[in-house]
């Protein structure tokens, strides 16, 4: 049996993506390990639905200066390269899958490609655009340089990368990775959590019901939509805003959400299961993604937007290039950054059902070729020419 060690900077089942990736690689009989952060109350190590999963005693320090952050991702990483040495003395592994950022995270995998292990860098955020979105150009061309050549470094000595959009992936060719090596795998809803059918008919309630869930940060647009969601709620007693997230904004949104007009009107749900998100998005009466425009959020396509739009919820998104490149029909576009045209867009929905509808269906059909039954088949069919075995 071929044995496969995934990194990531990042807790673990939660990670959506890693875990969809882990579950597919055991279920086609590898046997998969996952070394992640761990938070408090986790356990160091267990068996998790058939994978061994190993958690290191580092945290996540979201909003912190940049010394934080690099500390962070050094003590991680150094950790991470132990545990592999440990782990493959036991038994060599066939594949190292390395998720990142951050891309250096590729030298903790020394000891097992020392071995024979192949590499498989899967690029969730391109560093440089994340770095320059986050820290707003500290250091200047230098920083972004070196970030660059780190990227391609990990390019360079990975047998296969993996990103996560057609425009990562231009962008990594653009700067110097072999077009043949890189390939795409979309993050797409999770099926088993993200099914219409399971969720059953959609509850009629009172009101009308706005809903964003996601990460809590600035370059997702939340200030953007608290602002537009003011003059929404002048305009409609019935309507309100619910949040589920985490994320630096937090302290900042219950302070301006303890305020009219939204008081009241906008509720802070926190960090909540899948399952719960995924109920709430069912039930909502309009989804919205309203990200700012930048290097960074321009390449995106938001899984939190396919996630609504596979549960046949209308949807508002800003009109980065990703989203516009992706969803030409099927979702209300608006220009990102404009608090007055996002509302206008929520109201003129808001006060037509019949167009909500319309909406909801174009975007049901739209989304469907993001499906992670098709992408789970590029997964596998990637560790089938890395040569992982099936057991006999």
């Amino acid at each position: 049996m071929s044995r496969v060690c995934m990194l990531v900077h990042h807790y673990f089942p939660r990670d959506v993506r890693v875990r969809r990736e882990a579950r597919a690689l055991a279920a086609a009989g590898l046997e998969v390990s996952v070394i992640a952060l761990r938070q408090r109350g986790e356990q160091a190590r267990e068996r998790w639905q058939g994978i061994e999963v190993l958690r290191l005693p580092v945290r996540r320090h979201r909003g912190s200066p940049l010394p934080v952050y690099l500390a962070e991702y050094s003590a991680f990483a150094a950790a991470a390269g132990l545990a592999v040495r440990a782990l493959a003395r036991a038994a060599p592994f066939d594949v190292i899958h390395v998720h990142t950022p951050p891309d250096f995270l590729v030298a903790a995998a020394g000891p097992a490609r020392a071995r024979g292990a192949r590499l498989v860098v899967d690029i969730h955020d391109l560093t440089p655009e994340l770095y320059g979105a986050r820290f707003r150009g500290l250091g200047g061309r230098a920083a972004l340089g070196l970030l660059a050549r780190m990227e391609q470094r990990a390019c360079r000595v990975a047998d296969r990368v993996l990103t996560v959009t057609d425009a990562f992936r231009r962008l990594l060719v653009a700067r110097g990775a072999e077009p043949g090596k890189v390939g795409v795998l979309h993050n797409c809803p999770d099926e088993e959590i993200f099914d219409p059918a399971r969720l059953g008919p959609r509850a009629q309630g009172q009101g009308f019901r706005v809903v964003h869930h996601g990460t809590l940060v600035t370059r997702y647009g939340l200030g953007t939509l608290l602002d537009a969601f003011a003059l929404v709620a002048a305009r409609r007693a019935d309507a309100c805003l619910d949040i589920y997230g985490e994320g630096d904004l937090l302290p900042g949104l219950q302070r301006r959400s303890a305020e009219p007009p939204l008081l009241g009107r906008v509720r802070l749900l926190g960090d909540r299961p899948q399952e719960e998100v995924a109920r709430a998005v069912a039930a909502a009466d309009l989804c919205v993604v309203p990200n700012l425009a930048d290097a960074f959020t321009d390449l995106l396509l938001p899984t939190k937007l396919l996630e609504a739009l596979r549960l046949g919820r209308p949807a508002v998104a800003s009109a980065t290039t990703a989203i516009r490149e992706a969803f030409p029909r099927g979702v209300r576009l608006v220009p990102p950054g404009d608090p007055a045209a996002l509302a206008e867009a929520i109201l003129a929905l808001a006060a037509d059902p019949a167009a909500r509808a319309a909406l909801a269906a174009e975007g049901r059909a739209a989304v469907e070729r993001f499906s992670w039954r098709l992408e789970k088949l590029k997964l596998l069919d990637l560790y089938r020419e890395l040569g992982a075995r099936r057991p006999a």
